[in-house]
Parts: C-alpha cells; structure tokens; sequence
C-alpha cells in the first residue's frame, strides 16, 4: 500500500473508530509508564524503606525481586488468556490489582506486607503490559501498519521514558516527601486509567482464537518463567552454587522442556503456538528485545552503584545523570519513524543496536579517577540507540502475526524483557565479582598489610558499592591504599562490562538485518 493510498483509507476511517484508537493508545501508554515508573523507582528508596521498617538486606532485596519474579512469570499467561477472554477484561483487572496493591504499599507497617504487596503489584502488571500491546493491534486492525507503529511507539516511549525517569522521580519524591509516596501516587493515577478504559477503549477478543485454555501450558509458563528468573536474580546475589539457585535454573530448565513438549503437541490450540518462532521477523524482535534490556536494565544497577556508592552522588543526582539517556531517547524515537519512509526497517535496528555498541565502546576504559562525564556519552547513544528501535520492537512482534494470537504475541515478546534483565545483571555481576576477585584477592590485600581472612567481607562492600562501608572497616593507616585498589577494581569491572556491552550491541545489529524481513509483515505500510 502507497503513502497516498494509506492516507485514503486512514481519511475514511469513521470518527468514532479513529476516537476509539486515539483512546486506547493513551490509557495503554500512560498505564506502561506507570507500571514501568514503579519497577524503577523503588531502587532508590530502599536505604530508607529499610531505616523505616527495620527489613534485613534480603528483605530489601525481595522487595524488588517479588515484583519482578510475578510479573515475569504472569506476562505470557496474561497475553495468552487475553486473546480467548478479552483483552479489556484483563487489562482491567490487572490495573485494578496494581492499585489495589499499590495502597497496600503505601500502608505496609512491615516488610512482610510490603513484600507481599509488592507480589501482587508485579502479578497486575503482568495482567495489563501483557495485554497492552494486544489492545492496541486490535484497535488499529485494518489500519495502514505505520499508524499502528506509531501508536505502539507512543506505548513503548511510554514505558521507556519512565523507566529512564524512575531514579529521578523516586530520588524527588525520597528526598523531599516520604518513601510511601512512590506507591500511594499509583492509586489516583490507576483510577483514572480504569475509568478511561471502562468508558473510552473497546472490548478486543480474538474470534478464531481456540476456545479451550490451555491450562497445563499456562502452569507449566508461569512456573517455569518464575523458576528460571529466580535462580538469575538470586544467583547474581547469593552465587551460583548456592542450592536454591541451582535448584532455581535445574527446574526452570525443566519446566520449559515440558512446556515446549505440550506446546508442540497442542500445536494451533497451544497457548504460545511455536510455528510463530518459524517466521524470523517475530524471532527476531523477541531476541532483540531480550538484547535492549541487557543493555538498559542489566546494566543500570552496576552504574548506578558507582555513581552513587563510589562518587558519592545523592539519588536525585543520579537521577539527573541518568535523564540524559530518556532526553537522547525522547529525541531518537521520531527520527526513527521518519527513517522507515527512506530504509526498511531492519537498517533502522541495525543502526540502532550499532549506536548503542559506539556508547558501550566509548566507556570502556574508564578510571578510578573519572567523574559522571566520563559516561555521558555512553547514556546519550544508549538514548539515542533505544529511541530508534523500541518503537519498532514490539510492533513487529504483533504486526507478523495472525490477529488472533496479539495477545499471545505480545505477551511472549514482554516476557523476555525481564528475562533480559536477569540475565544482563546476573551476567554483568559474573564479570564484575571475577574483576573485583583477582584485583583485591588474598594476596592482594597481603602486600598492603590486611589479614587475608578479610578479603572475602572487603570484597562483598566493593561488589555491592559500599565504598563508605568500607572505608570505615578499613585500618586508617592503609584506608587509603585499599579506597585506591577498590575504586580500580570497580571501574576495571565497569570497563570490561561495557566492551562485552558493545560486542553485544554489534551482534544484536547483525541479527536485525538477519532475522528482520519486510516480506514477514501481514501489512508494511
């Protein structure tokens, strides 16, 4: 279909259809970045959610994980069920969940309840980006693909401004009023999206959807999904060998080789129909989306560990350091539309995934002596980079499949978002525990002047960022000398992160223009 002939059939659309789409984009792009916003903000506020409520370290951990193991586990469930009994349903249950939960939050008198809370948060979210992007291909079904690709651009911008946002905001909100306010601003925002969407965005169901549910796939995903994200988080923790780590990966293992099992047998009536893996373009925004999220989320705790933890920044600070990649991004993401009309849009991933390799490749080699600026230029290419292939990730992940399996699709492409996540910071965490290890070993700390027996607990502070800490537990006559070996070892770690970032980031672009195909699409107007 011609631009011209696109612009025809888009002047014909009835004005209470084009109301309706208009409506859907907004309430599915403000509920993303309220679920996103939340998964971020949090991070910041845990030093005093944890004065607060007297949690342990492992309290303050689960806090976050708790939301992130149910959301991880419930998307491709959510999406699934979706497309048999509707897709607004769903939603609407999962945004009522979220800020049910968010209140519980806000009110928690301990951190059992606020990690309980926290579950539930993450199982709502589930329910509502699971179906999110389903809502959006249902509302623009039969309109030309690129006002469906902006519609699911403003979503994904959505969720990506906010997540680039969370630090600043929840430093803001940490700083100046209380740390039960990053959850009681939920309440009033999610009311608003319920009402808009009971009123405003149409009922979406997929009609030659198989009227069965899967049941046996949707356990086996849900259990299997939790079990494998478990053992990354934990493991990046706790270590590998710990035994409910390894538990963790054996079972998640496990569990998804009986889910392909089922998967295959069921064949068209499976939950996730695995012939949608056989058309590259789908394969390909799955595993690209798997990549940004190595790069974005995987990455962010290690610098924001050094930026806060090592040169000493406040949470709002950081926030600010930070919002240089949201602005490079707010600015990419137009541009990447408008250079779908002169390439196809697997050079524009291309290019998008190399962008973010030169930013990975112009940090690497940072110092123990090196400020902030030294990786401004990383976050504004990783900006950029991500505003010119988000828009289009997940586009291509509902637009080369049938409209019966949207929700389906769209649930699988989120899933490996934080499964993305666990994997780049359990895999970062490898590198930068093996950096720290060999620069501030045993023997290391000997020629200084420690016992050896402390270089186990020295190199835990370090790992986790907590240079005061360690100072303070450091003899004053060789504070200094052990300060100057662990800010080395750190930002040795940090270096070496960043290059496998890159090469990372140089692969991801080869596969855009391998798996990315213009003849996959149903419609590539």
């Amino acid at each position: 279909m011609s631009t011209t002939e696109a612009d025809a059939v888009e002047a014909a659309i009835p004005p209470e259809v084009r109301t309706a789409r208009r409506w859907t984009t907004a309430v599915t792009s403000l509920a993303a970045a309220m679920m996103t916003l939340d998964i971020t903000v949090v991070n910041v506020a845990l030093p005093r959610i944890g004065v607060d409520l007297d949690a342990s370290l492992d309290s303050l951990q689960w806090i976050v994980n708790a939301y992130t193991l149910t959301f991880a586990a419930l998307l491709l469930t959510a999406g699934s069920v979706s497309d048999r009994i509707g897709r607004r349903r769903i939603f609407l249950a999962g945004v009522a969940l979220f800020t049910l939960a968010s209140a519980v939050c806000a009110l928690a008198p301990d951190a059992g309840v606020l990690i309980a809370a926290r579950a539930v948060q993450g199982a709502g979210g589930a329910m509502v980006l699971g179906t999110s992007l389903a809502l959006i291909a249902g509302a623009f079904e039969g309109a030309p693909a690129r006002s469906r690709t902006t519609a699911i651009g403003l979503f994904t911008a959505g969720g990506a401004v906010s997540a680039a946002l969370g630090p600043l905001v929840g430093g803001s909100i940490v700083e100046w009023l209380s740390w039960p306010f990053l959850f009681a601003v939920n309440v009033p925002v999610g009311l608003l999206i319920l009402i808009a969407a009971a009123r405003k965005v149409p009922e979406s169901v997929a009609t030659d959807a198989p009227d069965r549910i899967d049941y046996a796939g949707a356990v086996l995903a849900v259990l299997a999904l939790f079990a494998l994200n478990y053992g990354l988080l934990a493991g990046s923790e706790k270590g590998w060998s710990a035994p409910d780590v390894l538990t963790g990966l054996v079972a998640g293992a496990v569990l998804a080789a009986a889910f392909i099992a089922v998967q295959w047998r069921l064949g068209s009536n499976a939950m996730l129909d695995l012939r949608l893996f056989a058309i590259p373009t789908f394969s390909g925004a799955v595993l690209l989306s798997f990549a940004a999220r190595i790069f974005s989320f995987g990455l962010l705790p290690f610098l924001t560990l050094w930026l806060g933890g090592m040169l000493g920044l406040s949470p709002f600070r950081i926030g600010l350091v930070l919002l240089a990649q949201s602005v490079a991004l707010v600015i990419a993401a137009p541009l990447s539309s408008l250079l779908t009309k002169v390439m196809p849009v697997s050079r524009v991933l291309a290019l998008g995934m190399a962008v973010v390799a030169v930013g990975m490749f112009l940090a690497v080699g940072i110092g123990p002596h090196d400020s902030w600026t030294a990786v401004l230029p990383a976050l504004l290419l990783l900006g950029a980079g991500a505003g010119l292939t988000l828009p289009h990730l997940l586009a291509l992940a509902v637009g080369v499949v049938p409209a019966s399996r949207a929700g389906t699709a769209s649930g699988a492409a989120n899933s490996f978002f934080p499964l993305g996540t666990a994997t780049g910071v359990a895999a970062f965490g490898v590198v930068l525990n093996g950096k720290v290890g060999s620069a501030m070993s045993a023997a290391a700390l000997d020629r200084i002047g420690l016992p050896p027996g402390d270089s186990g607990y020295l190199r835990k502070l370090v790992t986790a960022g907590q240079f005061d800490a360690l100072a303070a537990a450091s003899p004053e006559a060789v504070r200094g000398q052990v300060l100057d070996l662990a800010h080395s070892a750190y930002t040795g770690a940090l270096s070496a992160i960043f290059l496998i970032a890159g090469i990372a980031g140089l692969l991801a672009a080869v596969a855009s223009l391998l798996l990315v195909r213009e003849q996959d699409n149903l419609d590539t107007t």
